[in-house]
């Protein structure tokens, strides 16, 4: 006679096998379900916020993609890259990670491949700030090594890694550039330290591998040719540096610490820059920047947002080219209210496209200038508006025309090379070559 135990034992391997009967057909289910949104093209999305890019497109096939597997190999990454909801997901992982801990502050990087900066040619000269320098907050805590990006004292920040190349082919561009424009155009050269380089001590810079910003930035205007003017920057923040120069959740400095660069220039060309209160000055609050997207989403950055504060100018109206080609109008500093809290930069002269142009009527010296750009450049530009007569402006990764001709075209007087340290590489210089040569 079977005991009562043995029956229940037998009862209980038969509900554990119907329970894993069961178990298998949900998570197959699931799969079946996750495949079948993933092929739902029209939720597909195109851009992605978090990250501040454009998606993978769908590819084109060819014949020499498909037989090669190319083809399939591009839409893996496709779909991938587009799954619907890919950010829902993005920003839950993250969160169940922070579950694992208490965090308040978190410290990112990972020393960059970089090379050693070779020595300048020449000294630069720099003429004496004329008002004195603010108290110092410099940066002194040592940071952990945790990616690209570090968080310490609810502050981001992003190491960098010099490239010889990459900095030999900017000068090569910008001396270049005023070669062929000898006796046309005077040509300006402003190289940004990003707020590593203003904010924390050398000592800990060398530490994490971060490269020094201040030997990159003389070994470039070093070798840059007479005719060029170079415009020191980094002495200048870093006697200010206990201002709002730079965001901490974003790679990007603020319009205060742009106002400088403006300054400065003005200052090599004998002219008075205009004062701050020329500007209708506007404050927007809940900026949550690239820091905080490739620091894994650091709770740290995220419950310290930041600030933009924008400086309109005396115009601002501008006309622009946009990536498709068409033109189109808008406003040199935009109301960024509604604005998602990851794109609020583009305040400034609504981002990047590959053309823009402002006209003040209010000046009518015919003075002009192009300033050539990545989007560190975009929150300085207001304040050119009020010393020139006509601004243009070319983002030269976007950018298709020939820089020389168009400055020869609209009789520009002033080419000014306006961005941060990190141009200085080789991925970057092909575009600005690109723009001088075709």
């Amino acid at each position: 006679m079977v005991s009562n135990i043995e029956k229940r034992r037998k009862k209980n391997k038969k509900i554990k096998k119907e329970f894993d009967k069961l178990t298998i057909r949900i998570f197959y289910g699931v799969l079946l379900f996750i495949g079948f949104m993933g092929l739902l093209i029209p939720i597909r999305p195109s851009k992605s916020e978090l990250e501040k890019r454009t998606l993978t497109k769908f590819p084109k096939i060819t014949a020499e993609s498909f037989m090669s597997g190319e083809f399939f190999s591009d839409v893996s990454t496709w779909y991938a890259d587009t799954f619907p909801f890919r950010e829902t997901l993005l920003t839950a992982n993250a969160k169940v990670e922070h579950l694992y801990g208490v965090q308040t502050e978190e410290l990112h990087g990972t020393a960059v491949a970089a090379d050693e900066i070779p020595d300048a040619d020449a000294e630069i000269e720099t003429k004496e700030e004329e008002e004195p320098a603010g108290p110092d907050a410099t940066l002194h805590d040592q940071p952990e090594q945790a990616g690209t990006i570090y968080v310490v004292d609810n502050i981001g920040f992003e190491l960098y890694g010099f490239s010889v190349d990459g900095a030999n082919a900017y000068i090569n561009v910008v001396n270049s550039t005023a070669e062929q424009l000898k006796g046309v155009a005077d040509v300006y050269d402003i190289l940004v330290p990003t707020s590593i380089a203003v904010n924390l001590d050398k000592e800990n810079q060398e530490k994490i591998g971060s490269s020094n910003q201040g030997d990159a930035i003389d070994y470039v205007y070093g070798h840059l040719d007479k005719s060029v003017t170079s415009i020191p920057l980094l002495d200048i923040l870093k006697k200010h540096n206990s201002e709002y120069l730079y965001f901490k959740t974003d790679h990007h400095w603020t319009a205060d610490g742009a106002y400088y660069a403006y300054r400065e220039l003005m200052k090599a060309k004998d002219m008075k820059a205009a004062p701050l209160t020329d500007y209708t000055k506007t404050e927007y609050g809940g900026f949550v920047g690239t820091f905080y997207t490739y620091s894994g989403q650091s709770e740290a950055l995220k419950n310290n947002p930041d600030t933009v504060v924008t400086y309109t100018p005396q115009v601002n109206d501008m006309t622009y080219i946009d990536r498709e080609g068409v033109e189109q109008t808008g406003n040199v500093i935009a109301d960024p209210t509604d604005y998602s809290e990851e794109n609020k930069y583009l305040a400034f002269i609504g981002g990047d496209e590959p053309y823009s142009k402002i006209e003040n009527p209010n000046i009518t010296d015919g003075s002009s200038c192009v300033v050539i750009k990545e989007s560190y450049a975009n929150a300085c530009i207001p304040f050119l508006v009020n010393s020139y007569q006509t601004v243009h402006v070319v983002d030269y990764r976007y950018y298709g025309q020939n820089l020389l001709q168009l400055v020869k075209d609209n009789g520009i007087k002033d080419v000014i090379y306006l961005n941060n340290t990190h141009a200085l590489l080789e991925s970057a210089t092909a575009n600005m070559s690109r723009i001088i040569s075709n």
